[in-house]
């Protein structure tokens, strides 16, 4: 933690003694303390919400109200206590109404977190606890209560219970899946004193009355406090984090089925029928907080197969979708930008990433690496990349047939798009298949069109590779340079090697001069010691879809040439001053 972290934390802790003393030291203010002490807790929930900012802070947002409704309770019933009456209607509803907010606090916390694999099983274990507890509430503990209670303070005390067990179960659940996250801990510290109080507080009800300062405050105490220094930890933005799926192979979690989350919500209709059957209704409200909490726990769970399943139906649109696009694509700079727009609809909302399409180091790569997809830590990936993916700490490897599909962003949002997009490069894989295997035979074709079309002429044609090797030469340069061309070899190895300069400075031009064309004349040195003059021309059809290579013409002139001079020669003896010049010559010689 940060110094301002360490000094909001310290003032708190003080704030928060300086209070719970008050409580035990001047029980006369302890409506004034109890008041203070909810506010604090509030106000510190809602300082941790706005210095850390987690990517979800409605739970939070609910667990502040929840502790302002116990405030509230508290504060009335300390100014009805010191005044020598009965608690208050208003505290006891202040208190109930705490709980819808805790409840929508941890079906919150249990739905983002990113600790939770499935809460499918957590909600099945709270509606059936809760209907177990009801049931032993009413028909066992009830019975044989002891007569210092009304069975209405009897009722909203086993509410109060039935509602601690449940906050307690969640909470231990959170600490059970993220053991090493300080605020997930600290809510179930919260959790434990809030049941602890609830059941000092009904204890001392039932013997003559709860005195100011004995352990029932103490335990609300330690539920204020702990929660709110919860909402103070950088660890809070853990608990709210988006949650994702099992990673692939491993089995959904299930819970228990429908037909025992069904049952639970029936158990509190029954029981109250069973009451109204057999005489007066005692514990009403109770039925009806245990009804309200089974219903919750039922619309809860089918809600979370309904999100499950749109999100399948977004993801299978999405699949769909980029499955219709790479059937149509016809180059692989169309299939690397059909695959990063389906990556990104895939990823959740707002969700910082880096896609990288790489075909450029597959030949280096391991074999391993092109094997199946898999999350692995940023500095395995190339060194290429490594700088432009270094933000995040986990990249997400896709092998696609001739490249490799890199996605960076946080470890949870790669596993909840690793399957898809698992798909996803089975197709872009396909897609480049495709593309490959037609350019392949368009070569092939264009190939013999060429061959057929250059067999028959004295010209001499070359095709080269991007490499610069010679991938087609036709049968006439064995007439032109008397030599027969080994595979794969490069122009500057067909041709002596004190010719090589010239070769290589019209191929350079060549390269980087366009599609129009480059043209020069080489003096090229045949096996035999004779030497040919050749008119070159280059034309760079890398490009064309057809060709992909650069394509060389090559002429013998040496005869056209002589030929010229002959008769520059002819046309230059032929004129006067060359007349005259013989006859001075012929003179004096």
């Amino acid at each position: 933690m940060d110094r301002r972290q360490v000094l909001i934390t310290t003032v708190y802790a003080a704030l928060m003694a300086a209070l719970g003393s008050a409580v035990f030291l001047a029980p006369g203010l302890d409506s004034v303390a109890w008041a203070g002490i909810g506010l604090c807790g509030a106000a510190a929930m809602v300082v941790g919400i706005r210095r850390i900012r987690p990517r979800r802070p409605a739970p939070w947002w609910a667990l502040a109200a929840a502790l302002l409704a116990m405030a509230s309770g508290d504060f009335l019933f300390g100014l009805t206590t010191d005044a020598g009456g009965d608690p208050p209607l208003l505290a006891d509803l202040s208190y109930l109404a705490m709980f819808p907010c805790v409840a929508v606090a941890l079906i919150g916390l249990t739905r983002t977190s990113s600790t939770f694999d499935g809460r499918t099983g957590l909600l099945d274990l709270l509606a059936v606890g809760g209907a177990a507890l009801l049931a032993a509430w009413v028909f066992v503990v009830g019975p044989r209560l002891d007569g210092g209670m009304s069975a209405t303070e009897w009722s909203v005390q086993a509410t109060y219970t039935l509602g601690g067990v449940i906050v307690l179960v969640v909470t231990v659940r959170l600490v059970a899946a993220a053991p090493r996250n300080p605020s997930a801990v600290l809510l179930a510290v919260g959790a434990a004193g809030m049941l602890a109080g609830d059941v000092a507080y009904g204890i001392g009800q039932a013997h003559g009355g709860l005195a100011p300062g004995g352990p029932a405050d103490l335990c609300y105490i330690v539920l204020y406090a702990s929660w709110g220094a919860a909402a103070l930890l950088p660890s809070m933005a853990a608990l709210t984090d988006p949650s994702a799926p099992a990673p692939s192979g491993d089995a959904p979690v299930r819970g228990l089925g429908m037909v025992p989350l069904f049952a639970a919500v029936a158990v509190a209709p029954v029981v109250l029928i069973a009451q109204a059957l057999t005489g007066p209704v005692h514990d009403g409200p109770v039925i009806a907080v245990a009804f309200g909490i089974s219903l919750a726990l039922l619309v809860t769970r089918l809600s979370d197969a309904v999100h499950r399943h749109a999100e399948a139906l977004r993801r299978e649109r999405t699949l769909r979708h980029a499955g219709t696009v790479l059937v149509s694509v016809t180059d692989a700079g169309a299939v690397a930008l059909a695959v990063r727009t389906a990556v990104r609809e895939l990823l959740p909302a707002d969700t910082a990433h880096v896609i990288v399409v790489d075909s450029s180091l597959t030949d280096l790569l391991p074999l391993n690496e092109l094997s199946t997809p898999r999350i692995v830590p940023v500095h395995l990936v190339p060194p290429l990349w490594q700088d432009r993916l270094g933000e995040f700490g986990h990249v997400l490897v896709c092998p696609l047939d001739a490249a490799v599909l890199y996605v960076a962003a946080e470890r949870r949002d790669l596993r909840t798009v690793q399957d898809a997009v698992t798909v996803l490069a089975g197709q872009a894989a396909l897609a480049l298949a495709r593309l490959a295997l037609t350019e392949a035979a368009s070569r092939r074709d264009s190939d013999n069109y060429l061959r057929a079309v250059a067999e028959h002429t004295n010209d001499v044609v070359l095709v080269l590779d991007d490499d610069e090797r010679i991938r087609y030469t036709s049968p006439s340069v064995t007439d032109l340079l008397g030599i027969c061309p080994t595979p794969f070899a490069t122009l500057r190895e067909i041709v002596s090697p004190a010719d090589r300069e010239q070769v290589d400075a019209t191929l350079g031009v060549a390269l980087t001069g366009g599609r129009d064309g480059t043209r020069d004349t080489w003096s090229l040195r045949r096996p035999d010691g004779t030497r040919v003059l050749v008119e070159v021309s280059f034309r760079d059809l890398r490009d064309d879809r057809l060709v992909r290579g650069m394509v060389i013409t090559m002429r013998d002139v040496t005869d056209q040439r002589r030929h010229e001079l002959d008769l520059l020669r002819r046309h230059w003896e032929d004129t006067p001053g060359a007349a005259n010049r013989d006859n001075s010559a012929r003179k004096y010689h």
